[in-house]
């Protein structure tokens, strides 16, 4: 595995950041993140929340996961056949941090 992307978000207060990663539609990656800092009693969330998927054709097809507050979505994840993943991290008050890394198979 080869890294080939490292992130990092940070919030203070009740917002949403996002970053956008574009892959290699033909490559399979391991998508990785964690929550580094939380301060303070509320909760901070890191997820994949779009992947958008290629097959060649005339059509890329994303797929949208940040439904509501759903607590259940991951950021450790494979990944085939996108060209593109969003990640974010969703807060509701304190401070929170979140990094990753992204590797190629």
């Amino acid at each position: 595995m080869n890294p080939v992307w490292t992130y990092w978000m940070w919030t203070t207060g009740s917002t949403e950041v996002t970053v956008d990663l574009s892959l290699d539609w033909r490559k399979t990656y391991l998508i990785t993140g964690y929550l580094t800092l939380t301060d303070g009693d509320n909760r901070g969330h890191v997820f994949i929340s779009t992947v958008c998927n290629y097959d060649g054709g005339d059509v890329v097809g994303c797929g949208v996961r940040d439904f509501g507050d759903d607590f259940d979505l991951g950021v450790t994840e494979w990944v085939s056949s996108a060209e593109s993943v969003t990640v974010k991290l969703k807060t509701s008050g304190g401070a929170h941090r979140a990094e990753g890394v992204v590797y190629e198979l």
